[in-house]
């Protein structure tokens, strides 16, 4: 059998290991957050492939002066790699489900073959582009997206009177022109502006803000420099007048007027299809392109059905056969993926990671090319215990079609089918980096159940009749002082329900609700979730943390600082004129590639230190800026134990088993593991005086047995002081670990799911035949 081989890999904390990947087979990379399984299947795998195939370009002297070989002594039997990641920075809101799969391209062409056979009309497929000028939609450009007034915001608590500035429209002190228009009006029609606004008669709510009638009255007023002054202020009621402005919103001055009071909603015009109205005319089968791409994947391939029975005698029914089984395929895909809840038309910056990750697989299954490597990125992530199987089978697809598969992966049924598995470690950052055990047991990866001794909770919050996205009309009720976990397929409405919860919180009301009832006042609402911490060079663990800036006034505060003239801003890396103008304070250059990702190379002139030279003679307890970035947390928390803001959130990172890392080290090359406990420690380091509730997105992602054992001690920790928490989560050993109360959505996605199926104590729900894990636990005991 033919292997990759690996000879003495020592990129990052990699400790010279040599290790054999089979080819056309499925492997496993596992570990602990840090231990060095990006550094081995990305920094040395995927790298040295990327640099054989740009050196055999035209130019290759330019390509190796350019991408360095990774540190290894020996790689052979090397094939070409394709990088199906989470990470993917496209966030452009044009890139859809549809454009990404290429079934938009197939669907374009279909349309302009069909409208062009019935009406005599030369379209080519852009004619069907959102993104062409000549076909979009011209008040949204094509987004299907456009701005609209907001009560909410323009009107945030509805337990405030007039006076005290319920309306932000009419807020200002008492001598503004808004507030002396707002007198006037209230005495033209006598409404009284001492009564909350939630107390005021409809009669009275219909006059101020959608009065047709313009108002004129005679004001005098202060302006914002001081001055009075006299003149006579005509409007129409608030909504109207919003109304009107919001026709000119393309224009910088009126966007940063009124932006306070939007919200990003439906295209008025195109009602969110995207396209302009002849465009939307031509319909096939009773549908136009827009209907198309909003369906559901399912009702595609019926409608592509009724297409091939409808043109079946057609001139042109051999070219219809053959593009609907080009979309057909695709969609097909994506279903077998549990994707079937996606629009065509859903914008890529809005889907999860996971999501992204298999589309790009559902690409690769419709794709002739073997021989590859493919390399998967926690291909599980984001989904529910029942929904594995078909990353796995799809997996397994990829290796029969004479592919590799080289997967990093914490879940324990995904390993379990994986034909080699390779364990590094034993333990993250520069300590790690060995290998564990070159062929693990598949056998260890048994799943273990125990349930978490529970108590009766004494008081909960409630939200009744609930509405937003795919929830429609569900109520629930979380307790206080205990963990509850949210759990359902993917798409079936838990982060949406997470979304209402906080809201509600913010806002102290009802938000999306008729109903938002708690006696309890959180001090802080602390969500962690799955949204990258920083995509550039420039963004830091030190800034993400927000304790950069403290650390510059320490520098700036030692006596050495003060004799040299030197400020806060003269230990940044952002502006000032202590950072390294060839890099600009980031230790790094960026060299752009066409046809592969950007790489970053080390600054040439400070030699990725960040700073002048004359910055990096200022010490603070022995210590430059430079090195403080560049050392462990380990190694440096304890110069900061004068400093309770810096030294809790260090103390925490630790806490989190993330001390290797390095205060400097670029967000963007952080483990999804380590950014995720990152977040945790960010919010876990806030000190706050009173109770507060934590909502946490998936805390387990990209973290194994060990990591997770750690997280769940912290969260169990603050549950003792009295915190609350809710947690959207799949792993179910951690669910049942740690929660108390459990809010199931069930086995239903997209349109079809939005149900609360069960919720109560765990053990009860598992038992509710409609329970998204219902016989789960039975399966895992045969």
């Amino acid at each position: 059998m033919e292997n990759i081989i690996i000879k003495n890999a020592t990129v990052n904390n990699l400790k010279n290991i040599s290790i054999d990947i089979p080819i056309n087979k499925f492997t496993c990379i596992i570990g602990v957050s840090g231990c060095g399984k990006s550094s081995l299947v990305y920094d040395t795998i995927f790298a040295e492939s990327q640099r054989n195939f740009f050196e055999s370009m035209t130019g290759n002297m330019f390509g190796q002066k350019i991408m360095d070989k990774p540190n290894v002594e020996v790689i052979k039997n090397l094939h070409p790699a394709l990088n199906i990641a989470q990470k993917y920075y496209n966030l452009n809101p044009r890139s859809t489900v549809g454009t990404v799969s290429d079934v938009s391209y197939y669907l374009r062409a279909l349309f302009a073959l069909i409208i062009n056979y019935e009406n005599g009309t030369t379209y080519k497929e852009s004619f069907f582009s959102a993104n062409n000028p000549n076909s979009y939609c011209k008040y949204c450009d094509g987004l299907g997206e456009g701005y609209e007034i907001s009560l909410d915001l323009l009107i945030p608590d509805k337990n405030k009177s007039l006076k005290e500035g319920a309306i932000l429209y009419y807020k200002g002190n008492s001598s503004s022109v808004q507030f002396k228009y707002l007198e006037a009006l209230c005495s033209y029609y006598n409404i009284p502006m001492d009564t909350e606004f939630k107390d005021l008669s409809n009669k009275d709510i219909e006059k101020i803000l959608y009065r047709k009638d313009e108002l004129s009255f005679d004001l005098r007023f202060k302006t914002p420099k001081g001055k009075y002054r006299q003149k006579r202020i005509s409007e129409k009621g608030v909504i109207l007048e919003l109304t009107e402005k919001l026709k000119d919103i393309k224009t910088p001055s009126t966007y940063a007027n009124i932006s306070k009071y939007l919200e990003k909603g439906t295209c008025q015009c195109c009602k969110g299809k995207k396209l302009s109205p002849k465009v939307l005319s031509y319909k096939i089968c009773d549908k136009d392109i827009s209907d198309i791409e909003l369906s559901r994947l399912y009702d595609i391939l019926s409608w592509l059905d009724v297409i091939e029975n409808k043109y079946n005698k057609a001139l042109i029914i051999s070219e219809i056969n053959q593009l609907s089984s080009q979309i057909s395929s695709r969609l097909l895909k994506m279903i077998d993926l549990k994707l079937s809840y996606l629009t065509l038309n859903r914008s890529v910056p809005t889907l999860s990671g996971g999501e992204i990750q298999r589309i790009r697989i559902s690409n690769q299954l419709n794709c002739s090319l073997v021989g590859l490597i493919y390399i998967l990125d926690e291909p599980c992530k984001g989904l529910h215990f029942k929904d594995i199987k078909c990353v796995i089978s799809s997996t397994k697809e990829l290796v029969n079609r004479g592919n590799t598969v080289i997967a990093i992966e914490h879940n324990k049924q995904f390993i379990r089918q994986a034909e080699k598995v390779i364990e590094l470690g034993p333990v993250g950052g520069p300590n790690g980096g060995y290998i564990v055990d070159k062929n693990k047991n598949i056998k260890n990866f048994e799943l273990k159940i125990n349930f978490k001794k529970t108590k009766e909770a004494k008081s909960f919050f409630e939200l009744k009749n609930i509405n937003f996205r795919n929830i429609h009309n569900q109520s629930l009720k979380i307790p206080i002082g205990q963990i509850s976990c949210i759990t359902g397929v993917s798409g079936s409405g838990k982060s949406t329900l997470i979304s209402v919860i906080e809201e509600c919180f913010l806002h102290k009301r009802n938000i999306k609700c008729e109903l938002f009832n708690t006696n309890t006042k959180f001090k802080k609402i602390l969500k962690v979730d799955q949204h990258p911490i920083g995509k550039t060079p420039r963004s830091m663990i030190v800034t993400y943390l927000e304790i950069y800036d403290l650390i510059r006034e320490l520098f700036a505060n030692t006596q050495e600082a003060k004799e040299n003239n030197l400020t806060s801003s003269s230990f940044s890396t952002n502006t000032g004129d202590g950072r390294c103008e060839c890099c600009q304070g980031s230790g790094t250059k960026k060299i752009e590639l066409n046809y592969l990702p950007d790489t970053y190379i080390l600054c040439p002139e400070c030699e990725g230190k960040r700073f002048k030279s004359e910055i990096l003679k200022i010490k603070y307890k022995g210590l430059t800026i430079s090195e403080i970035l560049d050392e462990s947390i380990d190694s440096i928390v304890s110069i900061f134990k004068d400093n309770e803001k810096i030294y809790e959130k260090l103390r925490c990172m630790i806490d989190m088993g993330l001390g290797y890392l390095k205060l400097g080290q670029m967000s963007m090359n952080l483990s999804g593991g380590e950014a995720q406990r990152i977040k945790l420690a960010k919010a876990l380091g806030t000190k706050s005086v009173g109770k507060n509730l934590y909502i946490l997105d998936e805390p387990t992602s990209g973290l194994n047995d060990i990591d997770i054992e750690k997280i769940s001690l912290i969260l169990l920790n603050l549950q003792k002081k009295g915190e609350t928490i809710i947690i959207v989560e799949h792993n179910i050993e951690f669910i049942l670990n740690v929660s108390d109360y459990l809010v199931d959505f069930g086995n239903k996605a997209g349109d079809d799911g939005g149900v609360i199926v069960a919720q109560g104590i765990p053990k009860e729900v598992l038992k509710n035949k409609n329970s998204s894990w219902f016989d789960v636990i039975e399966s895992l005991k045969k």
